[in-house]
């Protein structure tokens, strides 16, 4: 039982060598996203309350949410710049498939919002 667990082991560690992208369980690809999957290098951020996304050169992706529904993308070169802030969203170029999820700190701040105070009010003129 043990060699045969071994053995199964040892052969799980040799294919997933071979492999050309990494299946990962989480990397942080930027200060604003988590992305699992064959990320290889892609990227996601946030910019101006949308979801920017950067993929490989030379692929064509197409961007989903976890339901299934299609995100409307614009593409400029190989920058992807989505119409909404995605919280969630699958992308795949047809041979690799990520998941990117917006981090807990960036959700927080675009839940909340930025406020600021002065201390200064029209009332107080």
């Amino acid at each position: 039982m043990k060699n045969t667990l071994l053995a199964a082991t040892i052969v799980s560690l040799v294919l997933s060598g071979c492999a050309n992208d990494k299946f990962s369980a989480g990397t942080v690809t930027s200060a604003d996203y988590i992305a699992s999957g064959q990320v290889g290098p892609t990227k996601a951020w946030v910019y101006a309350q949308r979801t920017l996304f950067e993929g490989r050169e030379g692929s064509n992706y197409k961007f989903s949410r976890l339901s299934g529904e299609g995100i409307a993308t614009t593409k400029v070169g190989n920058i992807y710049r989505m119409h909404s802030l995605e919280r969630d969203f699958i992308a795949t170029d047809g041979l690799h498939t990520m998941r990117y999820v917006l981090s807990p700190a960036t959700w927080t701040f675009s839940e909340t919002g930025a406020t600021y105070d002065s201390g200064f009010s029209e009332n107080s003129r």
